[in-house]
């Protein structure tokens, strides 16, 4: 089993790239290598991505976010499971080849970063602890497959106002299927984060009962989830429209970033204790 998962992260880099190459095909030319199977390929390439992971929990006993490349390997996973979703919820593939491409950049990652021995941390062992990461990554992931929908919205927007509508954008599916697919990502990162929240406070209630609330990461993961509530309950009742909903979403995306990296990095946390 453990020369199976070895070699498991090499073989699905290379279905995600294959993968990549055929919604890319299809973006470009309208045509799909796979046509009809396109679909049904992802999903398997997803399935087995997700016993992978099992796989790797049940060969080392924890969590697999010890590593950085197991952390980038799951990122992997949720982009691809995220935009399985969407395109089942929007309707198009068309825009498949950008979120693809995502999926393929983490899993590169996940080959290039692995280390041969896997570290054993306790904190990987708490099944809580590991709902929590697991929403907490699927939730960012889709908030990164949101924005890249976002930006995607805004350029075919701005496009279409100034009257420059190049043979690319042209390509692109129309507003709505993006603003389609641009909710969807929000709405399942909401509901994804959520539980992470969820998971996470109760977790440090029971391991830190004196003060996690202070922890700068949990306070900035909550202001990102509230600027997502609030773009979904605004663009909901109507007071908000696509653009307004793009620009939310980047934003959004701006805020985790300098939750990963420059609070980790400057701030001093319950999350840098562990």
């Amino acid at each position: 089993m453990i020369n199976l998962l070895d070699i498991a992260p090499l073989l699905l880099l290379l279905l995600y790239t294959l993968l990549g190459v055929d919604y890319g095909v299809l973006f470009f030319t309208g045509r799909s290598p796979l046509r009809r199977f396109g679909t049904p390929t992802l999903w398997m390439v997803i399935v087995l991505h997700g016993l992978y992971l099992v796989g790797l929990t049940a060969a080392w006993g924890q969590f697999p976010a010890a590593t950085v490349a197991q952390a980038f390997s799951i990122l992997a996973f949720a982009v691809a499971l995220i935009y399985g979703l969407l395109e089942r919820w929007g309707g198009d593939r068309a825009s498949g080849f950008w979120m693809l491409c995502q999926a393929a950049a983490f899993q590169t990652l996940a080959v290039v970063l692995r280390s041969p021995v896997t570290p054993h941390h306790e904190i990987f062992e708490s099944p809580l602890f590991g709902i929590h990461v697991f929403f907490a990554l699927l939730g960012y992931a889709s908030f990164a497959v949101a924005a890249g929908y976002g930006f995607l919205f805004l350029r075919l927007y701005r496009e279409l106002k100034r009257g420059r509508f190049t043979v690319f954008y042209g390509k692109l599916p129309a507003l709505e299927v993006l603003e389609r697919m641009l909710v969807g990502g929000l709405t399942v990162g909401f509901i994804a984060l959520s539980g992470g929240l969820v998971s996470g406070a109760i977790w440090l209630a029971q391991r830190r009962p004196d003060g996690w609330m202070s922890d700068p990461t949990i306070l900035v993961t909550l202001a990102t989830w509230t600027l997502y509530g609030t773009s979904l309950l605004l663009r909901r009742l109507g007071h908000w429209q696509g653009r307004q909903t793009a620009i939310a979403s980047l934003a959004g995306l701006v805020i985790i970033l300098a939750s990963l990296v420059l609070v980790q990095l400057l701030l001093s946390s319950v999350h840098g204790t562990l």
